[in-house]
């Protein structure tokens, strides 16, 4: 049986201008070819509470039962797993999942897809499919 090999590479978008490009899976930050700016590539993963005013990756975040996050944006390429709390606006062209005891608020979330278990808590306004405009490409 042959073996499989990894993805050396995966496909990106800058959350801030919207330009796609290809990174090495190993790529923890890099800057955007278009608008220059660094950016985050690399998974967030939130154990405890963090305030902050933008929490950026073009990865995804993932919040445990204990973690919350308290931002005013919050903005993941891959998507968001959620099982503790969010406060703030959601932005992801990823899926968003709360486990069952998950809080989100906030003015608006963003997705593509939206997963919620029984018990999970939502306050605010969700707008499920969405999609960022294509005029960077």
């Amino acid at each position: 049986m042959a073996r499989r090999k990894k993805p050396t590479t995966r496909n990106i978008r800058c959350y801030l201008c919207g330009k796609r490009f290809t990174v090495s899976t190993k790529t923890m930050s890099t800057t955007c070819p278009a608008c220059n700016k660094a950016i985050k590539v690399e998974d967030v993963i939130v154990k405890s509470y963090v305030p902050v005013i933008q929490l950026q990756t073009c990865g995804t975040i993932k919040i445990t039962k204990r973690g919350r996050i308290a931002a005013k944006q919050i903005q993941s390429g891959d998507g968001i797993d959620c099982e503790g709390t969010i406060d703030g606006n959601i932005e992801t062209e990823g899926t968003v999942r709360f486990g069952p005891n998950a809080v989100w608020k906030g003015r608006s979330l963003h997705s593509r897809a939206l997963d919620i278990q029984d018990g999970a808590t939502l306050i605010g306004e969700v707008i499920v499919p969405w999609s960022r405009s294509e005029d960077n490409d």
